[in-house]
């Protein structure tokens, strides 16, 4: 009779396999639409590690409409595309985002930049704010010149974020899109999850992100 511990690891392995492929399958469909509409997309990940990357370019679509990625996006691909991406994103916050999101870019919160860019005198997002995803898909998107530009930026565990204190599994995905009525952020929950598992989640809110704001333009609903 095989241990607890092992049981459980047995257990995990479809959990995770099973959420890979609704990932894969939810990226194919975002993937077909792009390539329908002759649009293309570029992603800037944080914590789930090139997930929603790996997803896109999974599809036999991949090389029509996925032009790239950034882990932790690359410090000077282009620092104008970078300064554009962080100004988009915080006029956007400030002009279409409900009064919750007020605070997301409190003085108290100070950060490195966590990939972006930022000109001097700008204050740095923190990371595992919804603004930092938003700046991310907005530098994504201007850095590689595509139409859609997706991002995210979270706290994976198994500890929390270690200025801030948000809590593991919590952060934010956003997706820039080519007008203001499909650009937009959805907010993760905490999740007592293992780190590889909050990743997936991440990815997916993502991948969910993205088809549902198409899918709503496609519909005339957003």
């Amino acid at each position: 009779m095989a241990p607890p511990e092992e049981k459980k690891k047995k257990a995990e392995v479809p959990a995770r396999t099973a959420g890979w492929s609704k990932l894969e399958s939810g990226a194919a469909v975002v993937m077909s639409d792009l390539v329908k509409r002759g649009q293309t997309v570029a992603v800037a990940e944080t914590t789930s590690g090139g997930l929603i990357s790996a997803a896109l370019w999974s599809s036999p679509l991949g090389p029509q409409a996925f032009k790239g990625s950034g882990i932790r996006l690359a410090y000077g691909i282009n620092r104008s595309a970078d300064k554009e991406g962080v100004a988009r994103a915080r006029e956007h916050i400030a002009t279409k985002m409900a009064p919750e999101f007020a605070d997301v870019q409190s003085p108290r919160l100070r950060a490195v930049g966590m990939g972006l860019v930022y000109e001097d005198g700008v204050e740095h997002s923190e990371s595992g704010s919804a603004a930092h995803a938003l700046e991310l898909a907005h530098a994504a998107k201007l850095n590689l010149g595509t139409d859609w530009g997706i991002g995210e930026s979270s706290v994976p565990g198994p500890d929390p974020h270690r200025r801030t204190g948000l809590l593991p599994g919590m952060g934010f995905v956003a997706v820039a899109g080519p007008s203001p009525e499909t650009t937009g952020v959805l907010k993760v929950g905490p999740s007592d999850d293992k780190r590889s598992v909050n990743m997936l989640r991440f990815a997916q809110a993502g991948v969910d992100l993205m088809h549902w704001l198409m899918e709503g333009e496609s519909k005339g609903k957003v």
